[in-house]
């Protein structure tokens, strides 16, 4: 009987540590990143970026999510940054905002960024893009703007 309880608690500690640890989690793999033209097409791939300049910059990626019905599954989007003062005078540090991804064979990808359309909207500094499913950060990418 002791053997049995001792294996019992082994397994269930053992099945708690896979599933706290994402042994089978969330790979991710970061497809391209860099600089932007207006078609959304990569000119330059850096993860340092021009400051206070009009530019567009970001990443694609892949991750495993575990989602197998081939449609989208939504995604937290979140982007740290230095202040930028809007119109009005009101500081934004970021952002975040759940977005649709695409999924295919369980794997949700896509693109995220940010399009500075005036030089005051591209303050230097370091700048994070993360997306995270519910408390799980899934993907962190970071820019340089100097």
């Amino acid at each position: 009987m002791t053997k049995f309880v001792f294996f019992c608690r082994s397994s269930f500690l053992l099945l708690c540590f896979f599933c706290s640890s994402g042994i089978a989690g969330q790979e991710a793999k970061i497809t391209e990143y860099g600089i932007y033209n207006d078609a959304r097409e990569l000119i330059k791939q850096t993860k340092v970026v021009p400051a206070d300049q009009i530019v567009r910059f970001g990443f694609c990626f892949e991750v495993f999510v575990n989602f197998f019905d081939d449609n989208k599954y939504m995604l937290t989007q979140t982007l740290v940054h230095p202040e930028i003062l809007d119109d009005g005078g009101w500081p934004n540090k970021g952002y975040n905002v759940p977005r649709k991804f695409k999924v295919v064979n369980g794997t949700a990808f896509g693109c995220v960024g940010y399009n500075a359309r005036a030089e005051k909207e591209a303050p230097a500094g370091e700048w994070v893009f993360s997306l995270s499913d519910g408390s799980d950060e899934l993907v962190q990418f970071k820019f340089i703007l100097k």
